[in-house]
C-alpha cells in the first residue's frame, strides 16, 4: 500500500461521519496534546460540547466558551461524569498509556472514554474505538514537518518553506534579493530534509543558502536550476520538469510542492507521488490502465482484453506494417496558434524522421482534415477550451493531461519535437484563456 495523506479537511469528515460511535452523556472531551487537541477542538464544535487539554483538566481547568455550548450538567472539571479522551491518531498506544496513567494518577471521580480518530486496525489496545483505519505510511496536513519521512523528501522552498514572492518582488534583481534576505517563514520543519528542490536560480544560491541557516532548516543538497535569468526560466516553462527529473533519479519518495499544476506534471514524469500544499492532496502518477480502474462503473479487466484479442485489426492501436512496426517513435507537436507554412513545416519534419529510420506521429490542438487524413502520418488531436465548454478548468487541465499520457504510452513515444508551444505552454494559455474568458 502507497503512502496514506489525510488533510486538516479529511481529518474533519472522519469526525463527522463517526459521531455515531461517540458514547452517550459525553460531558467533556480532553485533547492530548498536541495534535489531539486539534482533533478535540473539532469533535467539540461538531458535537456541541466543551474541550480541554490533558493537563488542564488534571488541574481542574476547562477551556471558556459560548453561551450555545452544552454545559448544563457541570460547572467545572471536577464535575464532570464522563469525559472522552481524544488523539488524532494512534500508532504504539505510548502517548495513550501516559494519558491514562496521568488521569488515573489525579484521582478524577469521572467515566473516561479512549478513542483516537485514526488508528492501524479497528481494534486497537488501550483504545475503546477510532474513527477511521489509516494503515502505514501515513502523513497528516498538521503533521508533515515534522515526520521523518522528510529525510527520504524532495522539498520545494518558495510557497512551502517561505511564502512567494510578490510580482513586485520578482524583478530578478534588487528586489528580488532584498526578498531572498527577508522571506517571511511559512513551514518550519523540525526534522532533516534529504533534497531541496527550488526553481530559484543558482545565482542566488549564497543568499538562499544564508536564509536557510538564519532559519535553522537542516538540510542535505539545495538543487537549483542553472539558468542565466528569469526572462529565460520563463521562456523554456522547465520549473516542473526541472523538479521531475531530479526527483525520478534520486532516492526520494515524496515530493512536496506548492503549485498544483506543477505537482500534477512532477507526478507524471518522475512518476512518483508528490504532496501538494496548495490545496492539501496527495497528487499520484497516473496511467491509463489505473484511469480506467478509477472509473465510476464496473470494469472486468478480463474482458477488456478479451475483446482487444477479437478488435478488428484496423481499430487495434498498433501497425500493421511490420517494417514501421519496428521503428522508434517520434511525436511531432504543433499546439496552439498555426502561422502560415505550418504544414510545409511538419512535412519537412517528417521527411527527416523517416531518413533517420524513425516512425512520426503528428499532434495538433485543432482539427486539420488534410494532415489528419493522411496514413502514412497518424495525427493525434489534443482540445483547446473552447472544444469542452461544459468542463471547468480543473477539469479541463485533467482530461487533456491524461489524453496526452495515453497518447504517449499508446504509441510508445521515444522522442519528441516541439514545433509551436510545449504541452506545458500550451495547457497554461489555455487555462488563462478559460479564467479570463477568452474562446
Amino acid at each position: 500500500m502507497g503512502l496514506q495523506y489525510r488533510s486538516i479537511s479529511d481529518l474533519h469528515k472522519a469526525i463527522v461521519n463517526g459521531l455515531h460511535m461517540l458514547p452517550r452523556e459525553i460531558d467533556l472531551v480532553v485533547g492530548i496534546p498536541r495534535s489531539g487537541l486539534l482533533a478535540a477542538n473539532m469533535l467539540g464544535l461538531v458535537a456541541n460540547l466543551p474541550m480541554t487539554d490533558l493537563d488542564s483538566f488534571i488541574e481542574g481547568r476547562v477551556y471558556s466558551f459560548g453561551a450555545t455550548k452544552n454545559t448544563a450538567s457541570f460547572r467545572s472539571a471536577s464535575d464532570v461524569r464522563k469525559v472522552l479522551v481524544l488523539d488524532d491518531s494512534i500508532n504504539t498506544g505510548g502517548a495513550m498509556r501516559e494519558a491514562k496513567a496521568k488521569l488515573m494518577a489525579c484521582e478524577r471521580r469521572a467515566e473516561f472514554v479512549f478513542a483516537a480518530v485514526y488508528g492501524l486496525c479497528n481494534s486497537v489496545e488501550g483504545v475503546d474505538f477510532i474513527f477511521e483505519v489509516v494503515e502505514q505510511p501515513r502523513l497528516f496536513q498538521w503533521n508533515f514537518m515534522h515526520h521523518g519521512l522528510l529525510s527520504k523528501a524532495c522539498i520545494d522552498i518558495d510557497g512551502v518553506l517561505c511564502l512567494d514572492p510578490t510580482h513586485t518582488e520578482n524583478d530578478d534583481g534588487p528586489a528580488y534579493e532584498a526578498f531572498l534576505r527577508n522571506a517571511r517563514a511559512l513551514q518550519k520543519p523540525t526534522r532533516f530534509i534529504a533534497y531541496l528542490v527550488t526553481s530559484r536560480l543558482e545565482k542566488y544560491r549564497s543568499l538562499t543558502e544564508t536564509w536557510l541557516r538564519t532559519n535553522a532548516i537542516d538540510y542535505g543538497r539545495l538543487i537549483m536550476l542553472d539558468l542565466p535569468s528569469a526572462s529565460e526560466r520563463r521562456r523554456r516553462g522547465t520549473h516542473a520538469r526541472f523538479k521531475a527529473a531530479f526527483y525520478r533519479q534520486c532516492d526520494a519518495e515524496i515530493f512536496v510542492e506548492s503549485n498544483l499544476r506543477q505537482a500534477n506534471e512532477i507526478a507524471r514524469i518522475s512518476n512518483k507521488p508528490v504532496l501538494c500544499t496548495e490545496t492539501h492532496q496527495m497528487v499520484l502518477p497516473t496511467t491509463p490502465l489505473r484511469s480506467l480502474f478509477n472509473m465510476r462503473m464496473p470494469f472486468d479487466a478480463f474482458a477488456f482484453f478479451r475483446r482487444e484479442q477479437t478488435m478488428p485489426e484496423e481499430l487495434r492501436y498498433t501497425i500493421a506494417d511490420s517494417h514501421n512496426r519496428a521503428k522508434s517513435r517520434t511525436l511531432v507537436t504543433w499546439l496552439g496558434p498555426r502561422p502560415d507554412g505550418f504544414l510545409e513545416a511538419i512535412e519537412s519534419i517528417r521527411k527527416i524522421c523517416t531518413a533517420k529510420n524513425e516512425y512520426p506521429i503528428i499532434l495538433l490542438s485543432d482539427f486539420h482534415q488534410e494532415l489528419m487524413s493522411r496514413a502514412e502520418t497518424p495525427a493525434e488531436f489534443i482540445p483547446q477550451v473552447h472544444h469542452l465548454p461544459s468542463l471547468s478548468s480543473g477539469q479541463y487541465q485533467d482530461y487533456v493531461r491524461r489524453r496526452y499520457d495515453l497518447m504517449l504510452r499508446k504509441w510508445a513515444i521515444s522522442r519528441e519535437v516541439t514545433l509551436g508551444l510545449s504541452f506545458e505552454e500550451f495547457l497554461a494559455e489555455q487555462l488563462s484563456f478559460r479564467k479570463g474568458g477568452h474562446t
